[in-house]
């Protein structure tokens, strides 16, 4: 028994439990693959058989037009219609009687022959002789200006085909059924002139009852078009003649009707004509209904297994391993305070027990670095005051030396009293940070020096809203670049110079500044070795000094999203933006081992 609990307790035992609850998976894909293809199969069935369809239905259509194609050649190869056509003025009375005899009686031979032809005209181009028609009893008004005439003259001998209409095309009467109409120009055998047009009306019952019977389960139909996409015949009699909205397809697609999926098969008549097949997709492919549903009672069996055997693994190794995974993290984002409660006889509770003499030795080790880290940034930020404050007191004190030279004691006295002010600003006895106002004021107490200096030829522009004077900043950190603006942009170009400070919170709750002057601007040449932190580049001269000290302590005390960029343009001016945020930055130098 005590073998039997420590095998339960075993990863392998657990992890085989698991791959046998994945053992369901199959079943899964086997029903969905199952219903996929067959319901593949039962479309491309339903497919083949509407498209053999459609096939037989335009090969009937193509039979019945071209038999009708047929009978209007023996009216133009017929050597009475011809004679009737083409009778001479000098013919007798009893000619050209007998002329019109012989033509009516072929006329009237292919009506009996042809009971679907309704009516077959003859019409004169040049309107000398009556017009021939097969129904004796009705006349046959005026036709020679009417557009079918015209289609059919314009045609040059080719067979011209007009849709269905309840309207006769000769008469201009309701006919009570539809009819549809086929002409053809009559031309001379001797000159190939056209010398008359053949127009005949067909009953389009025959036609109807035929594509009627053409249906796709409940819903889908065939329609006809003619090659300007009109409807010749549709299920419903008041589309004849209209324009079909559907775009005429040149192979089988799917088309979606509203909701409905169908599928527009085509397929072309002789006569550049199409007839379009609709089918529905779903109303036919409800045979695959049956394995649609037992996949779905299977699926749901194997999810309610996977379920139940998906929670036993989670409770006996996933949850274990999940939260064995949130110390981690937790330990990785540095707290160190988390332990593992799992430390059971299995596996997981070895790595439990691991992990949590692993987090012990690292919160030692992290104390220790952490420490030291502290104290050499803190160094290194020192080493970098003490290095800009000689060359801030190299220029402030030759200020003062050309003011005396000059005579200037009222201006020295200020003067020294200004620096004397700095000196106590730049004093750390209430710490690094200062507030942004008083690092203003600092600013316009240094620039009374360069005034003195320059006679007033510098002028300092604050922006800065009220709300942020009471950031706090690093001690020092403005003057240093207000300082290269005076002495390495405005005063090369010897003239009256601004410069303008702008404090602004940008959204992601940054403060910053930008510190712009009008001077001579800086040499392309040079903006690469500004904020360079190498050795030898960066310590060439003076000019250096202050901007990677800024650059360094920002991004010492606000980590490295922080610090500080240059833009330049020669003869234009130079732009410093420093970026900071709002909180005060101890904490990155503090977290600098981590």
């Amino acid at each position: 028994m005590m073998r039997y609990r420590f095998q339960l307790h075993s990863i392998v035992v657990q992890l085989f439990l698991f791959f046998f609850a994945g053992m369901t998976l199959p079943v899964l894909i086997g029903g969905l693959l199952s219903y996929s293809v067959s319901s593949s199969v039962v479309q491309e069935q339903v497919g083949k058989v509407a498209a053999l369809t459609i096939t037989q239905v335009n090969d009937k259509l193509n039979l019945f037009f071209k038999k009708l194609d047929d009978t209007s050649m023996m009216v133009l190869s017929s050597k009475d219609i011809h004679g009737f056509l083409e009778a001479k003025k000098e013919m007798t009375l009893y000619e050209r009687e007998q002329l019109l005899k012989d033509a009516k009686e072929l006329l009237t031979s292919i009506m009996i022959n042809s009971p679907e032809i309704l009516d077959i005209n003859i019409f004169d181009v040049k309107r000398q002789n009556a017009v021939l028609s097969s129904d004796t009893l009705m006349s046959t008004p005026d036709q020679w200006d009417s557009g079918w005439y015209k289609a059919i003259v314009e045609a040059e001998g080719r067979t011209v085909w007009f849709g269905l209409s309840r309207t006769s095309y000769i008469k201009g009467t309701n006919t009570g059924f539809p009819v549809f109409g086929m002409g053809r120009a009559i031309k001379s055998w001797e000159t190939g002139d056209i010398i008359g047009v053949l127009f005949a009306e067909v009953m389009g019952d025959v036609l109807i009852d035929e594509l009627d019977r053409v249906q796709f389960g409940d819903t889908g139909y065939t329609y006809v078009v003619n090659d300007e996409n009109r409807y010749f015949y549709h299920p419903d009699p008041a589309l004849y003649g209209e324009t079909s909205d559907i775009a005429l397809p040149d192979r089988a697609i799917e088309h979606m009707f509203g909701k409905n999926r169908m599928l527009l098969i085509p397929e072309m008549l002789d006569n550049g004509w199409h007839v379009v097949g609709v089918v529905p997709l779903e109303e036919l492919n409800a045979d695959s209904l049956t394995i649609r549903n037992i996949t779905v009672w299977i699926t749901l069996g194997s999810i309610l297994l996977a379920i139940a055997m998906g929670y036993f693994v989670t409770h006996k190794i996933g949850k274990p391993l999940v939260d064995l995974s949130r110390l981690m993290r937790r330990g990785e984002a540095g707290d160190l305070t988390v332990r593992s409660p799992n430390v059971g006889r299995g596996e997981i509770g070895q790595l439990g027990r691991s992990f949590n003499k692993m987090i012990n030795q690292i919160g030692l080790l992290i104390a220790r670095i952490a420490e030291e880290e502290s104290e050499k940034k803190k160094a290194e930020i020192r080493a970098l005051r003490y290095q800009i404050n000689p060359h801030f007191l190299y220029n402030t004190l030759n200020s003062i030396r050309w003011l005396a030279k000059l005579g200037r004691t009222n201006d020295v006295d200020n003067a020294v009293t200004s620096l004397v002010q700095l000196l106590e600003g730049s004093l750390e006895r209430n710490g690094v940070f200062v507030r942004l106002g008083e690092e203003l004021d600092l600013l316009q107490k240094y620039m009374i020096i360069q005034e003195f200096r320059y006679d007033n030829r510098i002028e300092l522009r604050i922006d800065c809203p009220d709300h942020l004077l009471n950031v706090p900043i690093p001690r020092m950190l403005l003057q240093p670049i207000v300082e290269n603006a005076i002495f390495h942009g405005i005063a090369p170009k010897d003239e009256d110079g601004v410069i303008d400070i702008r404090v602004e919170e940008t959204e992601r709750e940054q403060i910053r500044i930008a510190i712009r002057d009008d001077g001579v601007g800086i040499a392309p040449g040079r903006m690469e070795q500004l904020l360079s932190t190498d050795g030898e580049r960066g310590s060439r001269g003076m000019t250096n000094i202050g901007l990677r000290h800024v650059h360094q302590t920002v991004q010492l005390y606000y980590g490295e999203q922080c610090g500080i960029s240059v833009a330049s343009e020669q003869g234009r001016g130079t732009q410093v933006t420093i970026t900071l945020t709002k909180l005060k930055g101890d904490h990155h130098v503090q977290s600098a081992a981590g």
